[in-house]
């Protein structure tokens, strides 16, 4: 007559993508030949917990269980990696050999990884990975984990040593916190201020409005003209982070492995992210690594700002490979024949110089680039890409004048009043959509919803069959020239939103049969 097997099942959660996935760990002792084996379509990291968990259990006071030591992990069609295992295998290994009372009407979760001498660490991910849908009578998580923890706004009780799991189950002192993303203190941040960007109304009024909608943008002008700068205060100029959203963001750059990194300081935070890409970054740091499905910059960027500097040197592969994130707000992944997509919804600001010399926008200086020369230059920007930048905007070097002011401390509001704009039309396209859908992000452009009449729609179709826009640059035409009226206050659409939509959408540029030119 067969013996009965004892088996423990102990729930755990894992990442597939950006894709949680719920867990079973079943452990279960038979007699036999002391031997351990975890199974479930496993990588090495995962395999190698029974060199971590050996060492862990006997640091921690605890005795490793005689005979043959199975552990299956559920779902066992899905590859599994990373090291969150450890503890929920070595908790179910001491309920199976009785060292722990197990209750199998109980739903326990368990996640973290196992030091050799029982120490219990945080694992990347483990924000996305706590976000928990099922409720459980007892979660044990690392206390490394607790940001992560905030983020998924769960009950848990964080422990630090194996040995902390003697006192829960001996002497009941299960001890859950309450986590919530709304504990975080608000950050404050010292950006420049707008006053700084002298003489350069047109473009402030540019990325404003790209601000407002979270557009597209382009700016173009000569080196030190302050573009990259412009920029950055764009980032200081938007609303803070909320709700899910700062879960988004700190979840992201986790995953990306940047939790570790003493350059990155990853800290749960409502400031909005700033990336910066430049041409000689590569292609997979761009976009992400499809190999070890981690998120690239344009990922990282997720509810802030990327920031393209010298947008013309980029590779054209690299940027080809905008086209869909710039128009879907995904980056797309294949892997062993499957499809991953990665959030990256992000306001886009590109920079570059007019011309190879960079002085075409320049008074007084002569442009040494022939009208062949510049429109081989701004061709490196294909059509497709450039139909995809809403707002273009050209910046000059300032005067002497100018520059005296600018080192000259003075007041400065002008992000604040810029700010409170920005989120009042937060507020309104709020309303018109969906959280977390903005005039520059939504799919389609409805004349009710954007409370636009006829007139004015049929004004927007002549400016861009005058210009030369596609049907995706009609469309854009109209969402700049909503963000214009929403900036105001108004709930109706004018002829003058579209009009001034129209100069920002063509901006210094014209596209022709021959490339870009100076119009």
């Amino acid at each position: 007559m067969a013996s009965k097997v004892n088996i423990v099942r102990v729930c755990t959660s894992f990442m597939d993508g950006m894709t949680r996935v719920n867990a079973m760990i079943e452990v279960s002792i038979t007699p036999g030949l002391p031997s351990f084996d975890v199974i479930g379509l496993c990588d090495p990291s995962v395999r190698e917990s029974r060199g971590r968990i050996q060492p862990a259990l006997i640091a921690s006071g605890f005795t490793m269980p005689k005979g043959h030591i199975t552990a299956s992990i559920s779902p066992s069609y899905i590859k599994k990696t990373g090291t969150g295992f450890d503890l929920p295998i070595a908790l179910g290994m001491l309920m199976a050999s009785g060292q722990l009372p197990y209750n199998p009407a109980s739903r326990i979760y368990a996640s973290g990884e196992l030091m050799l001498d029982g120490t219990v660490k945080g694992t990347p991910s483990a924000s996305l990975r706590l976000h928990m849908d099922e409720d459980y009578d007892v979660v044990f998580i690392s206390a490394d984990e607790e940001d992560a923890a905030r983020c998924a706004c769960i009950s848990a009780m964080p422990i630090r040593h194996l040995s902390q799991l003697q006192s829960v189950f001996f002497d009941g002192r299960y001890e859950p916190k309450e986590y919530s993303v709304n504990d975080i203190e608000e950050s404050f941040e010292e950006v420049p201020d707008f006053s700084a960007v002298k003489g350069q109304e047109k473009a402030i009024r540019a990325l404003l409005i790209a601000a407002a909608g979270v557009h597209n943008i382009l700016l173009l002008g000569s080196p030190g003209c302050g573009k990259t700068m412009a920029g950055k205060i764009l980032a200081g100029i938007l609303p803070p982070l909320k709700g899910s959203e700062i879960g988004d963001v700190y979840s992201i750059m986790e995953a990306a492995g940047l939790k570790d990194d003493p350059e990155e300081c990853l800290v749960l935070s409502d400031r909005r992210p700033f990336r910066y890409i430049y041409p000689g970054m590569s292609r997979g740091r761009i976009l992400g690594n499809p190999n070890k499905l981690l998120p690239g910059e344009l990922a990282l960027a997720n509810h802030g700002v990327l920031f393209a500097d010298e947008i013309f040197e980029f590779k054209r592969e690299v940027m080809e490979a905008l086209r869909v994130p710039l128009e879907d707000h995904v980056v797309r992944m294949s892997k062993d024949g499957r499809n991953f997509a990665f959030p990256a919804s992000f306001v886009f600001v590109a920079a570059g110089n007019p011309c190879r010399c960079g002085m075409l926008y320049e008074e007084g200086r002569r442009c040494t680039c022939t009208p062949q020369i510049i429109n081989n230059y701004m061709a490196k920007l294909s059509g497709p890409v450039r139909d995809r930048i809403d707002l273009v905007a050209e910046m000059r070097s300032i005067s002497g004048e100018y520059l005296a002011e600018s080192a000259i401390k003075e007041e400065r509001k002008i992000n604040e009043r810029m700010k409170a704009h920005v989120k009042c039309a937060w507020e309104m396209q709020r309303r018109r959509f969906n959280d977390g859908v903005f005039n520059g992000t939504c799919c389609n452009v409805d004349a009710d919803i954007f409370r636009a009449d006829s007139d004015v729609v049929n004004y927007a179709a002549e400016i861009a069959e005058a210009s030369g826009f596609s049907a995706r640059g009609f469309n854009r035409l109209l969402k700049v020239g909503r963000t214009i009226a929403d900036l105001d206050g108004r709930e109706d659409m004018c002829k003058a939103d579209v009009a001034e939509a129209g100069i920002y959408r063509k901006g210094d540029l014209q596209y022709g049969r021959t490339g870009f030119k100076a119009s």
